[in-house]
């Protein structure tokens, strides 16, 4: 029986022969974490299908990702950033550039996060107008949005701390603040929801109070003395240098989120032309396809970690199984979890809505999810290892090919020059996913496992 209890997370990153159990240590945590956020959004789902104006509440909740989505961008790619930078600076046992890095990490996370509040709160209502939003659609989609905006410091300051743990192997204290959050989320939404008759407004201030009660135990954490990446005030500075190396790396990246985001934002508004339940049953099928990805995705964040350490010790061989290590591992998750949701498929999304045309139509979507996932975890571990080796601009490359190049184009095409009807929409999804792992192998092969800083 193999044991990890008394090994340090650095050693498992750098040296642990038994790569294959090291990896799923460290990621099952994560994994865990990311599945419960899965089932939080799974029984927001259920209790907003339960109210009078279901299909309109769904279909405009459902227009608000890819909004947030843009507006997190630059955290998101801030945290890939950190992840990189300060996992290279302790794989070469550099702690003190480690914890400079990670103060300015805290510096933007905040600044952005303010940014950002106030932004989404000011264009929400001109932006849902523009994607074609209207009545119930438009009411619930704009309530959501800014009520979510005043999270955004919160939420990317836990980004921020998710990313400086990772970055040295820690999985375990990111996942326990997430679960107390989801948990004071699931109950609150339960109660404002269902027993308060709050509606829309009720999940998302639900969504902000779980987010607000483990900010103080965050910056607890990140300025705790004793800590191996603690922030002093020295550290709470801006310099040049530093911020432009960040900056370097971060870019790619948030460009990709940014512009995947807005992709998608131009996708809901494609799908909401063919009618609110469309929308509705496309946001339903994600959500049962979320439980298969985030924790897919949770591997290729911690590939991340592995690659960038293993890059900062010199030790690229190790950095490379690492990458064959998280792939075969989400291969098989993605295999299996397909093979377990497949026969509950409709069960599962009939607990979602109680609107008989929808549950048909996302039943539709969800044979296409389901046959695709396998393809995104491929994608996922290609972003992980792109990210860790600090090549942030192949991840940029081949997640705005996906769906700029190829996706969207296609979409389009299958609306004005064919008759597929919604079907267009998922032989676009899948033949975007086909084709752009060719080119990530193809970038793959230009990653030389070198230390980027």
């Amino acid at each position: 029986m193999f044991k990890f209890e008394n090994k340090e997370k650095n050693y498992l990153l750098l040296q642990e022969k038994k790569l294959y159990q090291a990896f799923l240590y460290l990621a099952l945590p994560v994994m865990a974490a990311n599945l419960l956020k899965s089932v939080h959004d799974l029984v927001d789902t259920y209790f907003i299908g339960q109210l009078e104006n279901s299909v309109a509440a769904q279909a405009g909740i459902s227009l608000t990702w890819p909004l947030l989505n843009i507006f997190l961008s630059l955290s998101v790619g801030l945290a890939v950033a950190g992840v990189a930078i300060i996992s290279q600076f302790l794989g070469a046992k550099d702690k003190e550039s480690a914890r400079e890095y990670s103060g300015l990490l805290f510096i933007l996370s905040i600044g952005i996060g303010l940014v950002v509040n106030v932004l989404l709160f000011i264009f929400s209502p001109m932006v849902l107008r523009l994607m074609g939003a209207k009545g119930g659609v438009y009411d619930s989609g704009l309530i959501y949005l800014q009520v979510r905006s005043f999270e955004m410091v919160f939420l990317m300051l836990f980004t921020a701390f998710q990313s400086m743990r990772q970055a040295r192997g820690d999985t375990v204290s990111p996942v326990i603040f997430s679960v107390i959050s989801i948990l004071i989320n699931i109950v609150l939404t339960a109660l404002f929801t269902s027993v308060y008759k709050m509606g829309v407004f009720g999940a998302a201030i639900a969504t902000l109070i779980g987010q607000v009660a483990i900010a103080p135990a965050l910056l607890y954490m990140m300025f705790r003395k004793s800590d191996e990446l603690s922030i002093e005030r020295k550290h709470l500075r801006i310099k040049r240098g530093s911020m432009k190396k960040l900056i370097l790396i971060a870019m790619p990246s948030a460009a990709s989120q940014a512009l995947s985001s807005l992709g998608f934002l131009i996708l809901q508004a494609v799908i909401l032309k063919y009618g609110d339940v469309v929308s509705a049953a496309f946001s339903l099928g994600n959500k049962v396809s979320n439980l298969l990805l985030i924790p897919i995705m949770a591997i290729g964040s911690i590939l991340a970690a592995f690659v960038g350490q293993n890059i900062g010790a010199k030790n690229k061989e190790r950095a490379r199984k690492s990458y064959h290590a998280s792939r075969n591992i989400a291969l098989i998750l993605s295999v299996v979890g397909c093979l377990i949701i497949f026969p509950f498929r409709a069960q599962m999304l009939s607990l979602l809505t109680n609107d008989a045309d929808t549950l048909k139509i996302a039943l539709e979507y969800m044979i296409w999810v389901l046959l695709t996932q396998p393809l995104m975890a491929l994608f996922q571990n290609y972003m992980g290892v792109f990210n860790g080796s600090g090549n942030t601009k192949y991840s940029f490359i081949i997640a705005s090919v996906r769906l700029w190049m190829i996706r969207l184009p296609l979409i389009f095409f299958f609306k004005y020059f064919t008759d597929l009807g919604r079907s267009g929409i998922w032989y676009a999804m899948v033949i975007s996913n086909i084709v752009i792992l060719m080119l990530a192998q193809v970038l793959f092969r230009k990653v030389d496992f070198e230390r980027k800083v």
